[in-house]
Order: structure tokens, then sequence, then C-alpha cells
């Protein structure tokens, strides 16, 4: 079952698109240089990062900071119309 679930997870890996990396090129060479190209390619395997997550939890934050916010403002209007 292990395996089973581990290969689908490669399989899984690996139908992900990733983001083909940019060859750094020196401005005065005509070619791009082999070291360059194996490390465009190396960088190719690595999983892009996602920028989603961490918008995400700025947002919860947000929310969470405003429902605080609003509970504060709804507990001092209960406050004052006790008052009056």
């Amino acid at each position: 079952m292990e395996a089973e679930i581990n290969c689908l997870k490669k399989d899984f890996r690996a139908a992900r698109p990733y983001i083909q990396k940019r060859v750094k090129k020196a401005p005065n060479d005509k070619f791009t240089k082999i070291k360059n190209i194996a490390q465009a390619e190396e960088a190719n395997r690595k999983p892009p990062t996602r920028r989603r997550r961490v918008t995400q939890q700025k947002a919860i934050l947000a929310v969470k900071q405003a429902q605080k916010e609003i509970i504060y403002r709804l507990d001092r209007l209960q406050e004052t119309q006790k008052i009056l």
C-alpha cells in the first residue's frame, strides 16, 4: 500500500509543470557556458517556490485582526447602550 502511494506521489510530482529557468549569459560572450546551462537544468528540477501560502497567511492574520477589532467595537457599543 505504501509503495503504491509513493509511486502515485512520484507520478503526481512528475506531472506538475515546472517553470523553466533562464540560462545566464555573460554580455561579452558569444555563447553561453556549459556550466551555466547545467545550473539552469538543475534549477529546472527543483519545484517552484509557492508565493500563495505567504499571502494566504497574511490574509488570515489580517482577518483575525479585523475580527478582534470588530468584537472590541461591538463590546464598546453594548457598554455605551447599557449606560444610556
